[in-house]
């Protein structure tokens, strides 16, 4: 049996399993894991690559060897696909650039000779949070091909969903300020958000569209600290457009 529904727990089992069969049900759990968290298909085939060996029906033996050594190299495999472009030292930097996809997407003018027009690219407008977590997760999810979106969290008391996750120790929070919302309010979510997410590092992405922050430094400066063992980072963008 699966303890809960994470990578972590998946391939515990798969280090554990005993026989082919419970194997064979351990790719599948992982596959459909990979899945769900719209890997690409590639991914996916070289998994079953990594899980393939031939069975000798004369020697359980074999088999067993066989099959530790495909363990193995898909644990190997999916410890690759989690470090792939996952230099996190970065990933601050790579939050602050988001801004600039934003401007490149929306206001270079499209190639006459293509099908995507001016006029369409006119009408994507960035209304709420969710509107930026979709955004968001297009734009890191090529560089984290492990990120998934709304994923709950355990806390032990209760359960929350975070927004983005990139691994089991880094979560992006996404804010999009409104013009009926207060700064106090903002703080609150934020602080809330850092006592109950199970994080090392928590990473509140606030797209200031209303632009409620007076002095993005100093706001930072506050706020950005160790909570316990958690490590708060604030990003903050107060757009020119959208």
């Amino acid at each position: 049996m699966f303890d809960g529904d994470n990578l972590q727990n998946i391939m515990k089992y798969i280090n554990e399993v005993q026989s082919d069969s419970e194997f064979g049900g351990a790719i599948n759990r992982l596959k459909r894991y990979l899945k769900d968290t719209e890997m690409d298909s590639k991914y996916i085939f070289e998994l079953e690559q990594q899980a393939f060996y031939m069975k000798n029906d004369y020697s359980d033996k074999d088999n067993a060897n066989k099959r530790n050594e495909a363990k193995k190299k898909v644990i190997n495999y999916i410890e690759k696909i989690m470090s792939n472009g996952a230099n996190y030292d970065n990933l601050a930097d790579i939050l602050d650039n988001f801004y600039f996809f934003i401007e490149s997407f929306l206001e270079r003018a499209p190639d006459k000779r293509g099908g995507i027009k001016k006029e369409q690219l006119n009408e994507i407008k960035i209304e709420n949070e969710y509107d930026v977590q979709f955004l968001l997760y297009a734009y890191l999810k090529p560089i984290y091909p492990m990120a998934r979106t709304e994923v709950s969290d355990d806390t032990g008391y209760n359960t929350v969903r975070v927004d983005i996750e990139l691994d089991p120790n880094n979560v992006i929070e996404v804010k999009c300020t409104r013009d009926t919302m207060q700064r106090k309010k903002l703080v609150e979510e934020i602080e809330a958000d850092m006592i109950h997410y199970n994080y090392e590092n928590i990473y509140f992405f606030i797209y200031d569209k209303s632009k409620i922050i007076d002095n993005p430094s100093k706001f930072k400066s506050t706020y950005e600290r160790k909570v316990n063992d958690k490590t708060i980072h604030i990003i903050i963008h107060q757009p020119k457009i959208l």
